[in-house]
């Protein structure tokens, strides 16, 4: 069972769209609810504790000094004995993008929607330097007025900008990074809405107001694979976390991705993963 959470925004009283808490104090949750669906983004960073941390069909082992990521939808599942102790810094990207009138700051950084591992492994000294900016940024909510909202935003930005450049520098990620072309990043947001309901690249393409030809041109240039095969990969991804995570019957997750049956789901997913989706729920539920 996926349990979904949303930002509590009035939690102090004024709507604030940061929050920072004790790991070890949302044991009743994680406890109750292990398998989780967050509508906002999450930054854990662990200081003692064993055990697996799972987001989507990515598992890491846990240890102490890793930050795990999380984005907005993504399924995550706690496989812990006992809960670990860390800090874990909440937040929605509108309380930084609508200041800084860049509604894509917080989804382009390397950490989000980067396609690598959503951890980072700290060494002593940035496991200090993020752990002293958490606690800046736990005084500001602790004494928070209306007018401290700035300063809140400086904080999280220079943790999220500390964050971002350790993380290119253990994927080995360029510097100088593209600059998303604008209809790449209009089809993946029009994906992320309606892959449930439409597959075909022209689809997309005339939303966009481009030929199928150019949007393929383009998504290969920035992602080196098809329009086609990412509509897919997204599909075969909402497929996965169903799978694993719920006990819906394959009939039920073939109709609410659109297949016209289910042997042409099965044979899809097969294509995709080599197993068929039964195979694939026997794996990641042992």
């Amino acid at each position: 069972m996926i349990t979904q959470f949303d930002f509590f925004r009035t939690k102090y009283g004024e709507e604030l769209l940061v929050d920072l808490l004790d790991l070890e104090n949302l044991q009743t949750y994680m406890m109750a609810s292990p398998v989780q669906r967050l509508s906002y983004y999450d930054i854990t960073l662990v200081s003692s504790g064993n055990g697996k941390f799972c987001i989507d069909n990515f598992e890491q082992d846990i240890r102490p000094g890793m930050v795990f990521f999380s984005s907005p939808g993504q399924i995550r599942k706690w496989v812990v004995p006992e809960v670990p102790k860390g800090i874990v810094l909440i937040f929605e990207a509108e309380f930084l993008c609508s200041f800084f009138k860049d509604a894509k700051f917080v989804e382009n950084l390397s950490f989000f929607h980067s396609g690598n591992p959503p951890v980072l492994r700290l060494t002593s000294g940035d496991y200090h330097q993020l752990r002293t900016l958490f606690q800046d940024i736990q005084k500001e909510i602790i004494s928070f007025r209306s007018n401290d909202k700035h300063l809140l935003r400086a904080l999280l930005y220079q943790v999220l900008i500390l964050l971002d450049r350790k993380f290119v520098a253990e994927y080995h990620e360029s510097n100088n990074k593209k600059t998303v072309n604008k209809y790449v990043d209009g089809f993946a947001q029009l994906v992320e809405s309606n892959h449930h309901q439409h597959r075909s690249v022209e689809y997309y393409a005339e939303r966009l107001h481009i030929t199928s030809g150019h949007l393929n041109s383009l998504l290969k240039a920035s992602f080196g694979i098809s329009a086609k095969r990412y509509i897919l990969n997204r599909s075969m991804l909402e497929a996965k976390r169903m799978l694993q995570y719920s006990d819906i019957s394959i009939d039920e997750i073939a109709s609410r991705l659109n297949y016209d049956t289910t042997s042409y789901f099965i044979r899809a997913f097969k294509e995709h993963t080599h197993v068929t989706p039964l195979h694939f729920r026997k794996q990641v539920n042992p």
